[in-house]
């Protein structure tokens, strides 16, 4: 890995579907001869991608509805792909993990190729991205494969996971459509899911979930004793069940927590007196790291996320604690681990 001193935090809940540079969307929609928003400009552009105001999760998905068709190639997955990895390099990060749903890149046009196979040269187009990536900027990352709970999408990522195990793709997540109005925690447990779930934990695939970020702690207790996810994506409602939160904290629960997010999805509400749960994280040594979730629709990266956690009152302490935890918690084979997080040890002194 060829860091420098400044490369040092790890990454692990990012969309790399949500985090696309404003000006290579733009690009990729003229190229393809999308109606752009507004006067049609990249400031339009621009700003209808970017979210401000916190309402809710729906709210916060709508800017995905504008471009997710202009990524639709392979071209565009090598493209995003190499241009996030510039990011992290350029966001002090020495290892990500990049979480992404295979199907947003997947040609339309798929008369020569069946779907399977469509989805494979995706994911070897990613990880064609990040490993020009890694040779020009540094940055080390993997692919964590998205599939979508109540779809096929699941059993899809849960077979190119076998598939590509060892070369570049480290686990599986599983989020929800989400509709205008639909709040993605409450959809009933669906038997295909788990059961794709219960496969990966006997394979050894790793797995994190969604939970606790528009639902309650009962989601993340379910993400636990159901599906038995080895991390929790957010989980900030955890706080709100003190058994929980307390068994969380003794079994070493890892939480992929995201600050600018969690207030721009409505997740967490400043307003209401409450300590923000990262800060009761931090307070409590649980067990978190540090990500941005959708550079793309808060246009700002990670380094913003530590920012922000600055002005909360977290500090180099925390900061260490933060990557380390994550370093340990990522998903790479035991050898690269121990290396990224003697890696991380060193950075950090």
């Amino acid at each position: 890995m060829k860091l420098d001193s400044e490369q040092k935090r790890v990454e692990l809940h990012v969309h790399l579907d949500g985090a696309i540079r404003h000006g290579t969307i733009y690009d990729l929609m003229r190229k393809n001869d999308m109606k752009l928003p507004g006067d049609g400009s990249f400031e339009a552009l621009s700003k209808a991608l970017t979210v401000t105001e916190p309402i809710d999760l729906a709210n916060f998905l709508k800017p995905f509805g504008i471009y997710i068709q202009a990524l639709k190639s392979l071209e565009a997955a090598e493209r995003v792909a190499y241009e996030f990895s510039e990011e992290m390099s350029k966001n002090k990060v020495a290892y990500a993990e990049a979480r992404y749903c295979p199907h947003n890149f997947l040609p339309e046009n798929q008369k020569e190729v069946s779907k399977s196979t469509g989805l494979k040269q995706v994911v070897e187009a990613v990880t064609r991205g990040f490993t020009r990536g890694e040779e020009d900027f540094g940055a080390k990352v993997r692919s964590i494969l998205v599939g979508f709970n109540g779809e096929d999408s699941v059993d899809d990522v849960l077979k190119l996971a076998h598939y590509f195990k060892g070369e570049g793709v480290v686990g599986i997540d599983m989020a929800t459509k989400q509709n205008l109005g639909y709040n993605p925690e409450e959809v009933k447990l669906n038997s295909q899911a788990i059961c794709c779930y219960e496969e990966a934990r006997k394979c050894g695939i790793h797995r994190t979930l969604h939970a606790g970020e528009s639902g309650g702690p009962e989601m993340v207790q379910r993400a636990l004793e159901i599906f038995h996810a080895e991390r929790i994506g957010h989980g900030y409602h955890t706080v709100e069940d003190e058994k929980l939160f307390q068994n969380c904290l003794k079994d070493r629960v890892h939480f992929e927590t995201c600050p600018h997010s969690s207030i721009l999805t409505g997740a967490v509400k400043l307003n209401d007196h409450k300590k923000h749960p990262i800060i009761r994280f931090a307070e409590n040594d649980a067990n978190f790291s540090i990500s941005s979730d959708d550079p793309t629709v808060i246009n700002k990266w990670v380094d913003s996320d530590y920012q922000l956690l600055q002005e909360w009152g977290l500090n180099s302490h925390h900061f260490k604690k933060a990557n380390l935890n994550a370093a340990e918690a990522c998903f790479l084979p035991q050898d690269e681990k121990a290396q990224l997080v003697e890696t991380m040890k060193k950075l950090w002194t």
